[in-house]
């Protein structure tokens, strides 16, 4: 009886196909390390794109606090000089631009307006983030926050291309 040997039918070796197969599996690989960078590189980008918005946030929230704190020490120096109503807001108003430059942080910009008994401020961040306070100023000296609003402004898209027309797409 003869054993077959390696080159016979039962241990024929393809080596062509063994080939072709690691050719695949090396360009799959190479394939989704390339995308797990460009992934990992992108989400770093975002990651620093957030932590800058928060950090600007956090920026105008203080200075609007401090802005309210300084701002409830007047009234309370108002209430002691015996000031009321219009005095009492008259006092703010005019000391509110040497307030807003003492409390504003690096790079935050904030105005004011003035309706009545009600103060308006928005902050400004370098990065287009904005902070709407409103607060009432009562007639016993007292501040009462009524609006608190921390937007982001909308970015420009650099080009009008369109992806997508719809079903209005040639109409």
């Amino acid at each position: 009886m003869s054993q077959p040997n390696a080159s016979g039918r039962g241990g024929n070796m393809r080596h062509g196909l063994i080939s072709l197969l690691t050719v695949v599996v090396v360009i799959s690989i190479a394939t989704a390390a390339v995308l797990t960078v460009a992934t990992s590189h992108a989400m770093a980008a975002l990651a620093q794109r957030q932590a800058t918005m928060t950090t600007e946030g956090y920026q105008a929230e203080r200075s609007a606090q401090a802005l309210l704190a300084r701002i409830e020490d007047e009234l309370v120096a108002a209430r002691k000089a015996g000031e009321t109503g219009q005095a009492m807001r008259s006092r703010v108003e005019n000391r509110i631009n040497g307030m807003l430059v003492e409390v504003c942080e690096e790079g935050v910009n904030a105005t004011y307006s003035m309706d009545g008994n009600v103060l308006t401020c928005t902050f400004v961040t370098p990065g287009g983030r904005s902070l709407q306070t409103s607060a009432t100023i009562q007639d016993n000296a007292t501040l009462d926050v009524i609006a608190w609003r921390l937007t982001a402004a909308a970015e420009e898209s650099g080009s009008d291309d369109m992806l997508w027309t719809g079903s209005t797409a040639g109409e």
